[in-house]
């Protein structure tokens, strides 16, 4: 086999895994709650890393890779067509279930891209290493189109392709065999339903009730539309937060808007009679439209249009629409256009596709109303559940970005759940308030709830007299209750201000965070420290959020458990793993690389989010973009040398910590450029940090010799999976920042070990 056989084989694997592990996060994101989601991007490390301890332990026969190539093609569609039809039999244990079924996939494209790396000697690994990289980048930059294209499950099986391509590379003889393996793929999508969704985490699409009339798969969510609400309690339609006065109110008929089988949104039919929607005006999310009856008004998140409806109802002259998913606004244009009466196109409705904050920072408008209510999907984008595209809605920053946009008189209207959330809520209003310079924030806040739903309204100008009682007016014809400022039961209204006052420490003595959130740290749902034990009754308290952050913990814990059973585990046989000159000092190299990789590449996928505005088209322009960068870093390593290259290795932590600190500024000013331009700004400001980082691994192969290079390709593995779940949790703890400086520093260390001499004895000198 001719070395240009080998580059392609390991850019196609590459590009398989790099497919597998974004769109699986999808398919997993409909089947788990999205806090296990994205267990698969460990999942996808453990399976290239852990072969690494197996070759170390025993040389690899003659003829492996085209099995392990083979394997790998026949284990996908396998593993996709039980995770599909079989997660749901296993209830609590399901995540474990996904797990036993993928594994063996993944290991068989790891194992093959080991392979071809500990294969290539000298500096020829640098090489191989770049299309290694280059090919995963041809995967991350083809995956979202695949996406918008393909059913995800689909796509996901359709990965076997790419091995059993390179499978004929490396075989080309046996193409009787490929042939009989790719017939049996194409059966499987021809004959039955192996990868079709019928039961997510909440529900099974059984019976007249719970049939799909529609179904689409996006790189935002899984869309399933159905013509009855499933879970209705009556024939009054739905309600986020609904009155008794509003039970009363009859309602139209109603489709149901499913998005990855846990966050709904209903369709309501709509034939041009307003007075049909009247019901809409008892339910308190709609509370600040009635208040001031705003001209222009910005919705963000439209999903089935039912909060247009509100706004045209309350006299709204122009309503920019935003909503994130084009695929919820394609069908209500087109299959569902005649049921929900046009509801994007109908006069005074513009229609923007994007991400909100990135929308309201182009825009131009001045609104009397900006409407966020009950905005969350409970599910993991393309980019995984690292990237949870609600969060950036929900930080100091996006609500001083909202006050901007405000008119003179003009309300940001946030309804969220009573509770905890709308506690948290109140401290980020307050603090923006008086980061924006408001003398006396409280002046500016009103609190309205009915149900289970609150509606907190910010307010450019101040709550006077006139405006309070207009609540109250307001109030008392829809069933409402007026928490603050002026609310029925005094105590209540002195409970509110009381808050407000003590601020979040007034919780933090029961383990919950109530602090506003930052860009920085955008993690709103999430009220409590991964980093510390949980108490059973701070978890209760914290609710289903508070599950995910245990669900974080235990998923660190079972993956530190698996890391040490499938790369340390073998080495209590260690008599059969001779130990050279530059075996522990190589060992570390490669585990501060591995881990700064990580900690660097995660934290830039999520803060890239806001600025390229959509998650999907951040995971392909972000991962590709350092992908790219760091394929060519690799090839060129081995022209440069390894001293001059050691010697210019500062120049990886210096340009991460630099961009680290340039992100902010860079962002502010050209936010509102089109988005071609701000794509161009991000391969600019990417693409050099990852051509300093993709040269250290080839020239760490090189520095520590050809003997280990199996074990140093574990070690790198199993940082790689520790750093893919502990990254999130510091995240959360300390922001993506000190995330991405993590990574930095750790660069620093691995070019200490590269470039510093050793003496005769193998020990590193220490410069005087």
């Amino acid at each position: 086999m001719n070395v240009t056989a080998k580059h392609l084989a390991i850019s196609l694997t590459a590009a398989a895994i790099m497919v597998l592990q974004i769109a699986v996060t999808r398919v997993l994101s409909v089947l788990l709650w999205y806090h296990w989601a994205f267990f698969s991007i460990s999942l996808a490390m453990l399976g290239v890393g852990a072969p690494g301890v197996w070759f170390a332990l025993r040389r690899p026969r003659p003829g492996l890779l085209p099995r392990l190539l083979l394997g790998g093609a026949i284990a996908v569609p396998i593993a996709i067509a039980l995770i599909v039809k079989g997660s749901r039999l296993f209830g609590p244990h399901a995540i474990v279930f996904c797990m036993l079924a993928l594994l063996p996939a993944v290991l068989c494209l790891g194992a093959a891209i080991c392979l071809l790396l500990i294969e290539a000697k000298g500096a020829a690994v640098g090489r191989m290493y770049a299309f290694d990289l280059l090919g995963a980048c041809a995967g991350a930059l083809l995956v979202v189109p695949l996406m918008s294209l393909v059913p995800t499950p689909e796509l996901c099986a359709a990965v076997a392709v790419l091995p059993l391509a390179a499978y004929l590379v490396v075989q080309p003889k046996s193409k009787l065999v490929a042939l009989a393996v790719g017939s049996g793929l194409l059966l499987s999508f021809v004959i039955g339903d192996a990868y079709e969704v019928r039961a997510t985490k909440a529900y099974e699409e059984t019976g007249p009730r719970l049939t799909p009339i529609y179904e689409k798969w996006t790189p935002t969510a899984r869309l399933a539309i159905f013509d009855n609400f499933p879970w209705a309690r009556g024939a009054e339609g739905f309600h986020w937060g609904t009155s008794q006065l509003g039970l009363e109110q009859p309602a139209p008929a109603q489709y149901w808007l499913e998005q990855d089988g846990s966050a709904g949104t209903p369709i309501i039919e709509y034939d041009g009679n307003d007075e049909k929607l009247d019901y809409l005006l008892y339910d308190v999310t709609t509370v600040g439209l009635q208040l001031r009856r705003p001209a222009q008004v910005a919705i963000v998140g439209t999903g089935g249009g039912r909060d247009i409806h509100s706004a045209r109802l309350t006299g709204a002259e122009r309503i920019d629409a935003i909503e994130l998913n084009a695929g919820i606004v394609e069908a209500l244009r087109g299959p569902f256009k005649s049921f929900a009466g046009g509801v994007y196109d109908l006069p005074g409705v513009h229609t923007i596709i994007g991400e909100a904050r990135s929308v309201l920072t182009r825009s131009e408008q001045r609104y009397d109303l900006v409407l966020l209510s009950m905005i969350d999907s409970w599910a993991a984008t393309a980019a995984g559940a690292y990237t949870l595209s609600e969060n950036n809605l929900y930080t100091l920053q996006a609500y001083r970005l909202y006050w901007s946009r405000l008119s003179a008189t003009g309300i940001v209207s946030t309804s969220r759940w009573m509770g905890f959330e709308s506690m948290r809520l109140l401290m980020l209003v307050k603090a923006a308030l008086e980061a924006e310079g408001v003398s006396a924030p409280r002046d500016h806040i009103a609190l309205v709830h009915a149900g289970k739903v609150g509606t907190l309204l910010m307010s450019r100008s101040p709550f006077g007299p006139h405006q309070i009682a207009k609540l109250q007016e307001i109030c008392a014809t829809r069933g409402f209750e007026l928490d603050y400022p002026a609310a029925a039961t005094p105590d209540l209204a002195l409970g509110v201000a009381a808050l407000l006052d003590a601020g979040p420490q007034k919780f933090a003595s029961i383990g919950l965070r109530l602090e506003p959130p930052t860009d920085d740290a955008p993690f709103f749902f999430q009220l409590v420290s991964p980093l510390s034990r949980l108490e059973d009754k701070t978890v209760q308290l914290g609710g289903f959020n508070a599950e995910g952050v245990v669900a974080l913990q235990t998923l660190m814990i079972t993956m530190v458990i698996v890391t040490l059973v499938l790369f340390f585990a073998p080495l209590g046989a260690s008599r059969w793993l001779p130990r050279q000159p530059g075996f522990w000092r190589g060992s570390l190299f490669f585990l501060c690389i591995g881990l700064a990789f990580m900690f660097v590449e995660l934290s830039w996928l999520q803060r890239f989010i806001l600025y390229l505005g959509h998650p999907s088209l951040a995971v392909a322009v972000t991962v590709g973009c350092l992908l790219l960068g760091a394929g060519l870093g690799a090839m060129v390593s081995g022209r440069l040398g390894l001293p001059r290259a050691g010697r210019w290795g500062w120049l990886a932590p210096l340009i991460i910590s630099l961009l680290n600190v340039a992100i902010t500024p860079l962002f502010s000013a050209t936010l509102g450029w089109p988005s071609a331009a701000r794509i161009v700004v991000t391969g600019l400001a990417l693409a050099p940090a990852g051509f300093t980082m993709g040269m250290f691994f080839p020239l760490g192969m090189v520095r520590f010799g050809d003997a280990h290079k199996a074990w140093f390709w574990a070690v790198n593995g199993a940082a790689g999976v520790l750093a893919s779940v502990v990254s999130l949790a510091l995240a959360m703890e300390l922001g993506f920042a000190a995330v991405g400086i993590m990574g930095a520093v750790a660069y620093v260390l691995a070019w200490l070990l590269l470039a510093l001499p050793r003496s005769p004895t193998g020990a590193t000198v220490l410069p005087s």
